[in-house]
């Protein structure tokens, strides 16, 4: 009996393979998985190469149960084409499909079979699992849906805030220099005219966003004031899911994923607590130990009756590739 992971995402696609025990036995990589950035095709060729290295690390060649954990899986059709999708690639005998906020959800509560996720990486995104397995979700899509937060509205609102600086509208923000020396810009007239003729890579604008931490960890109070927008947008995206839910009575694990809560300084995860509580004072934060393809597998043995999670969980842990590991130990705050 092997399972099998995989969590496919706007960057890259990871997959795991274990034994029926947990024992980890096949890892493999490739690029985007998500078939909104090159179209199904491409996205199912990515998907294939992760598990062909994982196939080829563990020496087989077919798995029992697989759970995908996808991004771009967000309505009912776009399931029932990728399950189609995945079934088509014939590598795995029984095929789930979650949305990919459901692998770091799962990869945070450990032993627990409920909790609440709230991503911040590029964009964001929250869902949540109750004690049932009812799943809960926000769109996940951007500003027009409703969702703020992530590294890319982070970076606007940096630029939007040092060039009210720089105009006299707002307030003065040491942020200001560091945007102009980011960008290797003499001044703001400058990187106005980069901006507006598109001279500049988007995916550069949103790599502002750990400038704002640094500003803010200096005591920068424009920065502090963006750190806190972040916070507060992170507890109320979780309280939303835990109403959906009807867990506000229950002590519930908000797992926080995504690059932004690796950001530098105790601030950011110290307003979330303190926002999160305003709601819920039962709730606790946790920074996930792992990877989300280990969510993914493990929602593979969450199917798989034999299982227990306590065993699965020491024998991945003993077993998993060390890079798969987020670099610091399970925190509740």
């Amino acid at each position: 009996m092997y399972l099998l992971g995989v969590d496919a995402g706007a960057t890259k696609t990871y997959c795991l393979v274990s034994d029926e025990r947990g024992n980890v036995v096949g890892f493999g990589s490739a690029g985007t998985g998500n078939y909104e950035a090159f179209g199904l095709e491409s996205a199912m060729k990515e998907i294939d190469t992760a598990i062909s290295g994982a196939f080829k690390e563990a020496n087989i060649g077919r798995a029992d149960i697989g759970c995908f954990c996808l991004a771009g899986a967000d309505f009912p059709e776009d399931f029932d084409m990728l399950k189609k999708a995945v079934e088509n690639l014939n590598r795995v005998s029984t095929v789930i499909i979650k949305n990919d906020s459901i692998a770091a959800l799962r990869s945070g509560i450990g032993e627990d079979n409920y909790g609440v996720v709230v991503i911040m990486g590029t964009g964001t995104n929250a869902a949540g699992i109750d004690k049932t397995g009812k799943e809960a979700r926000l769109f996940g899509e951007g500003f027009v849906f409703g969702d703020w937060g992530g590294s890319g509205d982070i970076s606007r609102e940096a630029l939007h805030r040092v060039f009210r600086h720089f105009d006299g509208r707002g307030e003065k923000t040491i942020l200001s220099q560091m945007v102009l020396d980011f960008f290797n810009e003499p001044d703001f007239i400058s990187l106005a005219k980069d901006l507006y003729y598109g001279r500049i890579e988007r995916g550069k604008i949103h790599l502002l966003a750990p400038l704002v931490f640094d500003a803010a960890y200096k005591g920068d109070r424009v920065a502090v004031e963006i750190v806190k927008k972040v916070a507060s947008e992170t507890a109320v995206s979780a309280w939303a899911i835990i109403k959906q839910l009807h867990l506000e009575r229950e002590p519930i694990k908000v797992v926080l994923g995504g690059s932004v809560f690796k950001a530098k300084g105790p601030l950011l995860l110290d307003f979330i607590r303190a926002e999160l509580h305003s709601y819920t004072p039962v709730a606790k934060t946790v920074l996930p130990k792992y990877e989300p393809v280990v969510g993914a597998l493990l929602i593979a043995f969450d199917n798989y009756a034999k299982s227990q999670t306590s065993d699965i969980l020491s024998n991945i842990d003993a077993t998993l590739p060390k890079h798969l590991k987020i670099n610091r130990e399970e925190e509740i705050l």
